[in-house]
């Protein structure tokens, strides 16, 4: 508790919409929170993330996974998962082969492209392979910039608005829980850090009822759109972070 001591009430304010927010846009998007939440809050003041916000997120995948159990597609998940295995071999390579900017600016290349691919195919459709592939450009974007949701969101662009908040939160929850496990088993995760995601939960869960009402005004043409629009946000992040560090 003493890391709440020290974070002045104006402070957790900001935090806590911010954290709202985020929560709102992934519980409707499928993805979103992290690219909103991690950058914003870590210049607020570095006690809220990006540990904190991991702490958070994961109950909110887990609850988006429950709320539309019925369009999980265990079969989808599996190949994704099995393609970010070779994917985090990738990053590894390259985060000995590159400097930080230079892996921003390639990251930022791969969701222009994975942009390009998804959007100038009208007729894109998932597949095993594409399925394989955007685990492999997830595993490697999430071992080098932290950010790997955008090849997923990509691949299920075309789906309905369950399917790919489901399998979307699906992929984020089993990852979060090796993420979260991996970090405390290391010592990366304190009792401050975990408090301060506690007292951040409350936010969580307004964003999550707020989706309620946000989803059948999205869903559609215009969550497809806001797929399109977050994952260029990413690359604009990564690209700008990129360029900053070159």
């Amino acid at each position: 508790m003493e890391a709440l001591a020290h974070i002045a009430t104006p402070e957790f304010a900001v935090a806590f919409g911010i954290t709202f927010i985020a929560a709102a846009v992934q519980s409707t998007v499928g993805f979103g929170f992290s690219l909103l939440s991690v950058p914003l809050l870590s210049l607020l003041n570095p006690l809220f993330a990006p540990v904190p916000q991991l702490i958070v997120v994961w109950p909110l995948t887990v609850a988006m996974v429950l709320r539309e159990r019925h369009a999980v597609e265990v079969r989808s998940t599996l190949w994704i998962f099995t393609g970010r295995i070779p994917g985090a071999l990738i990053g590894v390579a390259l985060l000995k082969l590159l400097t930080n900017g230079a892996l921003d600016v390639l990251m930022s290349f791969m969701v222009i492209v994975g942009v390009i691919l998804v959007v100038g195919t009208g007729s894109f459709r998932r597949t095993s392979a594409r399925e394989f592939l955007a685990g492999v450009a997830s595993g490697t974007m999430a071992m080098v910039s932290a950010i790997g949701g955008p090849p997923i969101a990509l691949l299920y662009r075309n789906d309905e608005g369950p399917t790919v908040r489901a399998n979307l939160a699906l992929v984020f929850a089993i990852g979060l829980t090796i993420t979260i496990s991996v970090r405390a088993a290391a010592g990366e995760v304190s009792w401050d850090e975990v408090a301060v995601g506690v007292a951040l939960l409350p936010a969580v869960w307004l964003g999550l009822r707020a989706s309620r009402s946000l989803i059948p005004r999205v869903d559609g043409a215009r969550l497809r759109n806001a797929i399109v629009v977050i994952a260029i946000g990413a690359a604009m992040l990564l690209l700008v972070r990129g360029m900053l560090n070159w």
